[in-house]
């Protein structure tokens, strides 16, 4: 006479009873647990760590100027040394990109003589916003602008031996820096120019 058994459950494979046995720590473990000496019981898994909420309104006295660097021998735009606004919402700033930018890569000169037609350049941040958004830390930094180097066009400045240079902003480390780069160089679609929306 053939002897039928019933299973508990008619959903469960037999590899998945296999990792059940497993789990509870092999053939041992499941006569433990048949025997009432092992209790298993469910994992608690934390409650994940809420993001902080980010402050991205920057504000800059726009009565003080900025400290440049002794290297500088000349500022190209002092007009707009203490232009912008005195508050503002980061999120809210344009990542502008040169149409050469979107394709490949472009001469930071080329770049410049875009932004100087119309009010282009005037739009654009200037050392005095970088230092406040540098200010702002690492976190709010990294949440807008991610592996990329921006750009604060309004302050361009003539380096001592006579070549531009352009102040920008970088997340290295834990902080953000503020670097200076050549207009000779090349500046591709990670190097925006930060810019107030029109």
């Amino acid at each position: 006479m053939e002897t039928k058994m019933d299973f508990a459950s008619q959903n469960l494979t037999a590899g998945q009873l296999n990792a059940i046995v497993k789990n509870l720590g092999g053939e041992e473990g499941a006569l433990k647990f048949l025997r009432g000496e092992l209790v298993v019981q469910p994992v608690v898994l934390p409650e994940p760590t809420p993001e902080p909420v980010l402050d991205f309104i920057i504000r800059v006295d726009r009565s003080v100027k900025p400290s440049y660097p002794d290297w500088m021998k000349k500022l190209e735009h002092p007009e707009l040394e203490l232009a912008g606004p005195a508050e503002y919402d980061l999120a809210k700033v344009d990542q502008w990109l040169h149409d050469d930018q979107k394709r490949g890569s472009v001469v930071g000169n080329t770049i410049y003589k875009h932004l100087q037609k119309g009010d282009n350049l005037a739009n654009c941040l200037n050392l005095q916003d970088g230092l406040a958004i540098q200010a702002k830390g690492i976190a709010v930094f990294r949440k807008l602008f991610a592996g990329k180097a921006v750009f604060l066009w309004g302050s361009v400045v003539q380096y001592s031996s006579g070549s531009l240079v352009v102040p920008y902003l970088y997340g290295y480390g834990g902080r953000v820096v503020v670097y200076w780069l050549w207009l000779d160089f090349h500046w591709d679609s990670d190097r925006p120019a930060l810019r107030f929306g029109k």
